[in-house]
């Protein structure tokens, strides 16, 4: 009789490249908006970074929040940041666009100010 001992391997937490920021260090708004991508994509987007919200991941895969500040290098704008959708910070009183936020296609961004 063979037994599998699967069920008995440690489950580890792992955020996926281009997943939700999961670990410990996701709180608030890096949870409902942050991204486990590169630090180079990150800091090419004009994004933040923080530690421990993206465990598991390779030492260069960090929690990025993309357009946390107003910045003329926002994803989609002066008023713009890049959150989940359904599910994120939301974009009320403003507009989602696709195709400006690095990742799946649920991560969209937000333009608060449409005219900027």
């Amino acid at each position: 009789m063979h037994f599998l001992h699967l069920a008995f391997l440690p489950v580890v937490a792992l955020a996926a490249l281009d997943g939700r920021c999961t670990g410990s260090q996701a709180t608030g708004f890096w949870k409902e908006s942050g991204i486990c991508i590169t630090t180079t994509n990150c800091s090419n987007r004009g994004g933040r970074t923080k530690n421990g919200a993206c465990p598991s991941d390779p030492d260069n895969v960090k929690c990025c929040l993309i357009g946390a500040e107003p910045s003329d290098a926002n994803p989609c704008g002066l008023y713009s940041h890049c959150t989940w959708r359904p599910g994120g910070s939301g974009c009320p009183g403003g507009t989602w666009y696709q195709g400006y936020c690095p990742g799946p296609s649920n991560y969209q961004c937000c333009r608060v100010r449409a005219g900027e």
